[in-house]
């Protein structure tokens, strides 16, 4: 279960604009983020399956449910095929928040390739070109609840104790579109998750003037 929380502010518990002789106190909010993410599961989305032209893959995988894909927290989309399949596969789904996004990733053959964007629902996965022996599942690359722009702003615990490694990816300032990086960034610890270790991350925001200083840009 993905839990978050944007009611934990640094500095007094209370604000002012301040006076004449004596600055104003301004509290910049932090977000608790705290999960365990579950073990990779390589065909969760899409079992091995053969597209004779583009078309829809079927979301069969053990996660799916009612052509539908849930992920237990917001993560990454890992695509892999058993043979020398090499069409780009796009997926569209919605984020922690709802908002609907999408992600274009091309298979490359028997290597498995990565997405950037952290989805939480999947709810189609198109192939621009036939496809054979493909599948889609899960990756460890975590999505932040709000935009950070540097390491510097997040603070982080892994299997019960803080820790300075790991791959944090800075949230994607440019427009989005289906090849950009994540609008808020995106975390991935130096070991694979097994259902067991806790990540828990402090994010300060980075700017909280505007809609996306806190939340990125569009999703799209």
């Amino acid at each position: 279960m993905t839990h978050f929380s944007d009611g934990v502010r640094e500095g007094r518990n209370f604000a002012n604009n301040g006076t004449a002789t004596e600055p104003g106190v301004r509290m910049s909010p932090i977000n608790v983020y705290n999960v365990v993410p579950a073990t990779l599961d390589a065909d969760g989305i899409c079992a091995q399956q053969t597209l004779a032209a583009a078309g829809n893959a079927t979301l069969n995988g053990a996660l799916a449910s009612g052509g539908t894909v849930t992920l237990d927290v917001p993560r990454n989309v890992v695509v892999d095929a058993a043979g020398a399949a090499t069409a780009v596969l796009t997926i569209t789904g919605t984020d922690i928040y709802g908002i609907p996004m999408s992600e274009a990733i091309t298979l490359n053959g028997t290597t498995a390739v990565a997405g950037k964007k952290a989805f939480r629902t999947i709810t189609r996965i198109a192939a621009s070109a036939a496809a054979t022996d493909f599948f889609v599942g899960t990756g460890d690359i975590f999505g932040l609840p709000i935009r950070a722009n540097t390491r510097n702003y997040v603070l982080t615990a892994w299997n019960g104790a803080f820790v300075t490694t790991g791959t944090f990816a800075a949230a994607d300032a440019t427009a989005a579109t289906t090849t950009t990086g994540d609008v808020r960034g995106t975390f991935a610890p130096a070991d694979a998750a097994d259902g067991t270790k806790r990540l828990t991350l402090w994010v300060f925001v980075f700017d909280d003037d505007t809609q996306a200083g806190i939340y990125g840009v569009a999703q799209a």
